[in-house]
């Protein structure tokens, strides 16, 4: 497969970063890489992609996974996804292994593609979303299983042994059945918290020890759904990332176009922006930086002074939109930023 740079698209965002400002530099991108979603580890050394067929979705139970050094991009390995799904997919907080889950977990030494192993049931629960606690001790799991029971739930690492596990709050059945799946999960830095975002819009906030459900976020005040009106939902519609900034503050982005700055501590709402297209993902610099993928390009969002303001805006063709965005640690004076977007192009940048 050829890793030939798409000439073409690097002129047109280069342009793009120039004109607003230049701190978004193109490096490289290459043509046919697979679907979202992208995973880079910890230590930025590794990048995880997942390929349908052909570069198509619709034959999901022959996607595969294609781990590469990010220096070279050559291809290391290609592994099977949990249940034949690349849904999810993440490295450890070590970096030391990836993960993959659908119905129950599988995961596989992050350098040679060894697996570790399946935590996989016949029985196990559909997760739509899994997240490591700071250190990499514990991990969430958000899914449904057989009889359509919703949960989000806490294990240990090294053994899987559950330490706990709760159900969702509203939407009700008001929102439809689906709109309790989980599409997002967070620890906070300090381990203490961790927060849900649901397909209905909802926010969940859980005390990470005992799982004990301590608030749903909820906004009214523009655009609101029955959900939003009667103080269930934070979001009219799904929530697609969310992000600790600190241990009290909390970024949700949702494919309504909103993204919204909260208080963990008291659940109140902060700041709120609108950007265009809808946000399809999302990432958070260590400086606290925004990176939000939405259908019309990337944007840089800046979080000072508890503020939503847009920094930046680079747009892609309407036509093939970013669908999945990763930033490692910074390294030297820039972070490094990795993206795919529909059509299965992916494209490594600086964040200056």
């Amino acid at each position: 497969m050829s890793l030939r740079p798409v000439l073409f698209i690097a002129l047109l965002f280069s342009a793009s970063a120039q004109a607003s400002g230049g701190s978004l530099s193109l490096m490289e991108n290459w043509q046919n890489m697979g679907n979202a979603p992208i995973a880079v580890s910890p230590d930025a050394s590794l990048i995880a992609t997942t390929r349908s067929p052909l570069g198509s979705p619709y034959r999901p139970y022959d996607t595969r996974l294609e781990v590469r050094d990010t220096r070279t991009m050559k291809l290391l390995y290609r592994a099977q996804p949990a249940n034949g799904d690349g849904k999810t997919l993440l490295f450890s907080p070590d970096s030391k292994t990836l993960w993959t889950a659908h119905t129950g977990t599988l995961h596989y030494d992050a350098r040679s593609g060894q697996p570790l192993e399946n935590r996989e049931g016949s029985d196990g629960p559909g997760i739509s979303a899994l997240a490591f606690s700071p250190g990499g001790e514990t991990y969430a799991l958000a899914g449904v299983n057989v009889i359509g029971n919703h949960s989000v739930s806490l294990h240990d690492t090294a053994s899987g042994k559950l330490r706990w596990s709760g159900t969702p709050s509203p939407p009700t059945s008001a929102e439809g059945e689906r709109a309790n799946w989980v599409h997002s999960l967070a620890f906070s830095p300090d381990g203490s918290l961790v927060a849900s975002g649901s397909g209905g819009g909802g926010v969940i906030l859980r005390d990470a020890q005992t799982g004990k459900r301590l608030r749903h976020l909820t906004d009214t005040a523009e655009g609101a759904t029955r959900a939003m009106r009667k103080g269930w939902t934070a979001h009219a519609d799904t929530v697609t990332a969310v992000h600790f900034l600190s241990p009290t503050r909390l970024l949700s982005a949702s494919r309504d176009g909103k993204m919204k700055l909260w208080n963990a501590s008291t659940g109140k709402l902060v700041a709120r922006l609108r950007l265009d297209g809808g946000l399809l993902a999302a990432d958070v610099t260590s400086d606290g930086r925004v990176l939000a993928a939405t259908g019309r390009g990337l944007v840089l969002v800046g979080t000072q002074q508890d503020e939503l303001r847009m920094l930046e805006v680079l747009r892609s063709a309407p036509q093939n939109p970013f669908t999945d965005v990763s930033v490692t640690h910074k390294v030297g004076k820039a972070f490094h930023v990795w993206l795919m977007t529909r059509k299965g192009t992916l494209s490594h940048w600086l964040l200056r």
